[in-house]
């Protein structure tokens, strides 16, 4: 189901966490760290978290603009130093974290909470080995045991058939296992919604799993302009606004409000 408001009224947040619609990536935080402390109550072990890499020169207090992973003349190293590595720090405030370094590119490792958690920032199709290691043990023997949490940040993942070759079969066993028979729950996850030239946002999408008691529910999620939602998706069969498909429909609905303002 989509409901559409005026933009002058705004929609029920993810009513699961009462977290409003994010003007700054500030906001988005602090709405992916209170997802991160009702999955965690509820207990939830493999968790993804997707929030914007900063822009070269903003900063977690300006608004949210366009995802700047691909806007480092430095690479993925810079991007992951000066976009990433301060959202993450902001994200995993009161956990106690620890930076164990980068085993891939962008692929960035953390400890939290006494080592009951393992974050890993990035993983991505082309880098699922070294996180099928990471996962084996070959980094630490923590994400090995079954009471452990994995902890995904700006996850790239999308099935098993894109992993590796045809005729890497322990791969592509290991990648069935762990990302199409693995239930990973959308904690949290904020995109934005950028303009065509590259440097602007139009609005922000964002979604949760997570029902009023931090239990999985039906995908629900949000867009908005300049804080204020203007339309919302809750049925299970809805794609949701933060989903590659998603984001052209939130793009279009955004246009349309605009223009008529």
């Amino acid at each position: 189901m989509l409901l559409v408001t005026s933009i002058g009224a705004t929609l029920p947040a993810l009513s699961t966490l009462d977290v409003a619609c994010p003007i700054t990536t500030r906001d988005a935080v602090d709405g992916a760290r209170a997802a991160l402390r009702a999955a965690r109550k509820s207990g939830h072990k493999r968790l993804q978290i997707t929030l914007p890499v900063l822009m070269p020169g903003a900063t977690l207090d300006d608004a949210i603009g366009p995802d700047g992973s691909a806007l480092y003349p430095g690479g993925g190293a810079q991007s992951h130093r000066l976009g990433l590595q301060p959202i993450a720090q902001e994200l995993f405030k009161g956990y106690d974290p620890i930076f164990h370094g980068k085993i891939d590119v962008g692929m960035g490792v953390w400890s939290l909470a006494g080592g009951e958690i393992t974050a890993v920032s990035s993983v991505a199709d082309m880098t699922f080995e070294t996180f099928a290691k990471l996962c084996e043990g070959e980094f630490g023997e923590a994400p090995t045991r079954s009471d452990h949490t994995l902890l995904l940040l700006n996850p790239r993942l999308t099935s098993a058939a894109n992993i590796g070759q045809p005729w890497q079969f322990g791969l592509r066993k290991r990648a069935v296992e762990l990302v199409d028979e693995t239930d990973w729950l959308c904690a949290f996850c904020c995109r934005p919604v950028g303009a065509s030239d590259g440097s602007t946002c139009l609005g922000v999408t964002v979604s949760s799993e997570l029902d009023a008691e931090g239990q999985r529910g039906s995908h629900r999620s949000f867009v908005s302009i300049r804080g204020q939602c203007i339309a919302r998706r809750d049925a299970p069969s809805d794609e949701p606004f933060t989903s590659r498909t998603g984001l052209a429909s939130a793009r279009q609905l955004i246009r349309d409000r605009l223009q008529s303002m």
